[in-house]
């Protein structure tokens, strides 16, 4: 019988909405028809030329048989097999790949998409896996026997079970999670073009390019892989102005620029075809070299270490977003090292790797890009003739390239330091918007006294009345008020937040959006929090009254935009109001607390509580798509253990203690405790841990033992511990306070 989970995997994750065939009947009864909820037929044609088809492993022999003797070829023709593991399999992975790779067929690229790089493992249990005929032009690079002959000069790695195979195809499926919307992809020296192929499968991408000097690559590329959205062509990269390229989101250059004998050559390319918001992921060996210090593959020109490689992207203007460090098995280098994948520091010192990896974007205050600012603007995600005011970044930046650079959730560069000082560099050399600017810079950075003085004399400065006139400085002073409103309340100088949230209600935000109305609603909501907490209940109900009489209001805009079929162009529109009425719901939830209960610990307890868990917002659904797939047990426990970090840390805030608090325990939610602490300003001191196997340090800070530490000194102690909370802090000497769950 087959694996239930392999199964349900493959169900999940399967492109075809087309009935999926069985050839033979044992494999139609095997398989079990119900899970296919009827979408699973015999196949009873006499041939096959388009379809998905599945198997059991068991019938591998029958199944290849069957198919030869039905199958004719022509041309784009899209079949797949989907390989089904059993639960008795002794099999290996490398036994069923090669069995089909023998046979005319490569692993599909939505298989790759699923894969997990550190687990794959060619001699490991076989496991469910859907594969792809291979289009049986009349190129000879098609029969697998040609194909190894030429192996050391170019492989398709589809079609190939081994650690070297599964690094180079990886690198491709961690490109394409960098592919936004509607993103036109050039692929440089593509090879065989299995990389553009995965490229293009991530649903995102618009089009793919592959480029390579070699015109039989490129045939061979074109017959087995190219499609409506796929195409290949022969380039010469040191000669690229002579072919009629195009301008990209993002160009990929996996082991290319060793190759190439002036290297600069792709740098200039990427100056000239590379969007001025486009990115750049890139691969070069690093540091191949004998004891003669060069590097003995005959095919390549040039020797790679990080401090070469990250020096050329920085020549031609590039901000580095990510560095990452790259092995496999039979490496040049590392032959023994394990399939890894691992994020460096971008500012660290070299560390031995079989592969680098550089993704990076124009740097747009460097003088090698500061002129391609002014080319005409386009947003592929946007491309209607008319837009709504909150989505024409044309006319709403002086710099509309910056928006997917720095703004847009889940495009935008990743890291927070990285972002964050990129907008320092632009804050020095941009005529942009100060509001946005400092606005984004405060959601990536922690805000320091310079930050604080800045915000508040650019805030304090700007006439209210007239950003009406342009909505994108609207929308960025009432983004900026908010989170200096907030940084200040986390901080508990609430007299400061309580000034700023006040203002927030006074501005209209439906000149730029019906959704930015949010803001106002939420400063209601902090604002009810400082009352509660002085003790003046009458004022908190009246915030929370007023906010809630703003929902008609609102949501009488968001209909007018829907009725506009605005919602056709700005989908996050749905998600986002969603948001506001996740908020509205949990101001009512306290609104209704507080008819039957008055005192203050109980009621900001109940608040905080209630904030942490909202159930919508449009950053958590960006977080959730992002990552990684998990199986239903660990979503049900990151779910319990979010539930009671932030319970923990309520009752933290309550206290309004900020320093001297410890966290007793060294685990997953102490971890998760202490990075919630640091987001909300509270300092920790250290840990407490009675494990004789405890770490000398957790997180950067001391552990300490119960016989080691001075709890005279401590203000609080966080107690993580599930199950024995309440015995521990009964045996702690009662001048020292505890939180813990019961």
């Amino acid at each position: 019988m087959a694996r239930a989970s392999n199964l349900n995997e493959f169900l999940k994750t399967t492109q075809c909405v087309m009935p999926h065939f069985a050839l033979l009947d044992a494999d139609f009864d095997d398989v079990c028809n119900s899970h296919f909820n009827g979408n699973l037929r015999l196949h009873d044609s006499e041939s096959i030329t388009e379809g998905s088809f599945i198997c059991t492993e068991a019938r591998i022999n029958e199944f290849l048989a069957c198919f030869i003797s039905k199958y004719q070829f022509f041309a784009h023709q899209n079949i797949f097999v989907t390989v089904i593991g059993l639960q008795d399999s002794s099999s290996s992975q490398l036994d069923v790949e090669s069995m089909l790779f023998n046979n005319g067929f490569h692993v599909s690229a939505h298989q790759w998409q699923t894969r997990n790089y550190h687990n794959l493992d060619g001699n490991a249990g076989y496991q469910t896996t859907t594969f792809r005929k291979i289009p049986q032009t009349e190129h000879k690079l098609t029969s697998m026997s040609n194909l190894l002959i030429e192996r050391d000069l170019h492989m398709d790695m589809l079609r190939e079970c081994s650690g070297r195979s599964d690094a180079h195809v990886y690198r491709y499926v961690f490109a394409g999670s960098f592919i936004r919307p509607n993103d036109k992809v050039l692929d440089c020296a593509c090879g065989l073009g299995y990389g553009s192929y995965i490229l293009s499968s991530f649903k995102n991408c618009r089009q793919v390019t592959g480029v390579d000097i070699c015109k039989e690559s490129v045939g061979y590329a074109n017959d087995v892989y190219g499609s409506a959205k796929l195409s290949y062509q022969a380039v010469n990269i040191d000669h690229f102005e002579q072919a009629a390229l195009e301008q990209y989101d993002l160009i990929t250059s996996f082991e290319t620029i060793e190759h190439v004998v002036d290297y600069h050559a792709f740098f200039k390319l990427c100056l000239t075809h590379l969007k001025p918001d486009g990115r750049v992921v890139a691969s070069v060996p690093y540091l191949w070299v004998d004891e003669s210090g060069k590097d003995p593959n005959p095919y390549h020109f040039h020797e790679f270490d990080w401090q070469k490689f990250k020096a050329l992207f920085l020549q031609y203007g590039f901000i580095i977003e990510a560095r990452h460090h790259q092995t496999a098995p039979g490496g040049f280098k590392l032959t023994d090292s394990p399939r890894k994948w691992t994020e460096e520091n971008v500012d660290g010192s070299e560390s031995e790797t079989e592969w680098l990896v550089i993704v990076a974007t124009p740097n747009l205050s460097h003088e090698l890009w500061s002129g391609r600012i002014t080319e005409p603007y386009t947003n592929p995600e946007y491309t209607a003739p008319t837009l709504p005011v909150y989505v024409d970044f044309k006319n709403g930046y002086e710099n509309p390239w910056l928006h997917r650079q720095i703004v847009q959730i889940g495009q935008r560069i990743k890291s927070d330091d990285v972002r964050g000082a990129y907008i320092e560099q632009l804050l020095k050399s941009s005529n942009e918007s100060p509001l946005m600017l400092r606005t984004l810079q405060g959601y990536a950075c922690k805000p320091d006294k310079a930050w604080f003085c800045e915000v508040e004399k650019l805030i304090d400065t700007t006439e209210v009345s007239v950003l009406s006139h342009h909505p994108f400085n609207l929308r960025w002073f009432t983004s900026l008020t908010f989170i200096l409103a907030k940084q200040y309340y986390e901080l508990g100088e609430f007299a400061k937040a309580t000034h700023y949230f006040r203002l927030l209600t006074t501005v209209d935000t439906f000149d730029f959006c019906a959704i930015l109305s949010v803001k106002s609603i939420e400063s209601y909501w902090y604002l009810a929090k400082i009352y509660i907490w002085s003790d003046d209940n009458v004022a908190a109900m009246k915030c929370l009254t007023t906010a809630k009489s703003l929902i008609p209001t609102v949501s009488q805009a968001f209909h007018n935009s829907i009725n506009n079929r605005e919602d056709l162009v700005a989908p996050f529109l749905w998600p986002e109001m969603a948001d506001i009425y996740d908020v509205i719901s949990v101001i009512n939830q306290l609104y209704i607390k507080m008819q039957v209960v008055s005192d203050k610990v109980s009621l900001l307890f109940d608040a905080e509580f209630l904030e942490q868990n909202k159930r919508f917002g449009l950053i958590n659904l960006v977080d959730e798509l992002v990552k990684p797939k998990q199986d239903d047990d660990q979503i049900q426990l990151q779910a319990i253990g979010k539930s009671y970090v932030n319970k923990l840390i309520a009752k933290v805030k309550l206290t309004n203690v900020r320093r001297g608090v410890y966290i007793w325990g060294t685990g997953i939610v102490a971890k998760m405790v202490f990075l919630k602490l640091k987001e909300n300003a509270i300092t920790v001191d250290g840990f407490i841990d009675n494990s004789s196997s405890s770490p000398v340090t957790f997180m950067e800070l001391p552990v300490f033992s119960r016989t080691d530490i001075a709890f005279k000194s401590i203000s609080l102690i966080c107690i993580t511990s599930v199950g024995s909370s309440e015995e521990i802090a009964s045996s702690i000497m009662d001048s020292v306070d505890c939180v813990f769950i019961s």
